[in-house]
Order: structure tokens, then C-alpha cells, then sequence
């Protein structure tokens, strides 16, 4: 269940965005905290790569939502891919339940736990990502596609087997 290009290309886009913002926030907000370092310049750092980060999220949580009908249910149907496809989807779940955490969830003694959980599955999506494309892929090519048995024709998209004008008046007029 091949995704078309550029639906793709925006899937894969914004994915990439979240994932080099929120790997850049980590070492910024690391590297705020060193004295040594003008920590004001890593600060505005952390928090414009935080920004962009949490709208990268918002366009990936619209575009996961069109992935549903578009791709998940098809493939469930077809019983494709489901290992790696269950893998994501639950991956996806614990990334938005945790980032739900980290903007709602006031208690200071759950933030480093909600936080250090949502950084390890983020920092693990480009895996389960390219997992699920290579088991994919694979499973297509693995698949031989039915061969197609008749063709149409571009100027009446009529099948080339199919009967002539000469054959339909000659039935039409044996009918008459």
C-alpha cells in the first residue's frame, strides 16, 4: 500500500523536521546549562527549536490522521505489513500521550520520566519507520502482480478484445 508521492514526500518531510528539531532541542537545552557557554544564546536556542517542534507535531498529527483511511485501513484489510504497522502506530500513540504529558501534566516528579520516555521513542521513529518501508517493500516484490489480460485502447478506453462496431450491428440486426 505504496503511498502516493507527494503525500509521501510530506509525510516524510515533516517526519524529518520533527525529528532534527527534537534531537537539536536536546543538545540545546544540554547545552544551556554549561557555564562556560553563553547559556542565553543556547536558551533562545532551545526554545525556537521547541516552537518548531511542536508545529512540526501539529502538521504530523494532521497528516496521521489522513494516513488512517488512506493507508492503515487498506493495508489492515489486505493484511499487509501489520507487525511493523502496529510497531508505528503504537510508537505515534506513546509520542502524542506523552507530548500531551509534557505541555498538561503539571506534577514536577512526572516531567523527567514523561520527558526521558518521550525522547527515546522520538529518537527511535526513523527505525521504525525505515522497518516498516523495507518489510513493505519487500513483501510487494516478494508478491508476482497478476499479469493484465486485456488493454484499453487511449482514445476509447474500450478493451482491445472487445467486439467491433462491424460485430455489434451484425448482432444488433440478427436481434431486430
Amino acid at each position: 500500500m505504496r503511498l502516493k508521492g507527494a503525500f509521501r514526500f510530506a509525510l516524510y518531510g515533516v517526519f524529518g523536521v520533527l525529528f532534527a528539531s527534537g534531537a537539536l532541542w536536546i543538545y540545546a537545552d544540554q547545552m544551556k546549562t554549561r557555564s562556560e557557554l553563553d547559556s542565553e544564546t543556547w536558551q533562545q536556542a532551545a526554545a525556537y527549536l521547541l516552537s518548531m517542534h511542536g508545529g512540526a507535531a501539529m502538521v504530523t498529527l494532521m497528516l496521521l490522521g489522513a494516513l488512517g483511511p488512506m493507508h492503515v485501513q487498506r493495508a489492515w484489510r489486505a493484511r499487509k505489513n501489520r507487525a511493523t504497522g502496529i510497531a508505528s502506530l503504537t510508537m505515534y500513540g506513546l509520542l502524542i500521550a506523552t507530548a500531551f504529558g509534557l505541555y498538561y501534566v503539571g506534577s514536577e516528579a512526572l516531567r523527567p520520566w514523561i520527558s526521558t520516555v518521550h525522547i527515546v521513542f522520538g529518537l527511535g521513529v526513523p527505525a521504525v519507520i525505515m522497518a516498516h518501508i523495507v518489510v513493505g517493500r519487500a513483501s510487494v516484490a516478494a508478491v508476482p502482480q497478476p499479469v493484465r489480460t486485456q488493454r484499453a485502447t487511449a482514445a476509447t478506453l474500450v478493451p482491445s478484445d472487445a467486439p467491433t462496431d462491424g460485430d455489434l450491428v451484425s448482432v444488433m440486426s440478427k436481434v431486430s
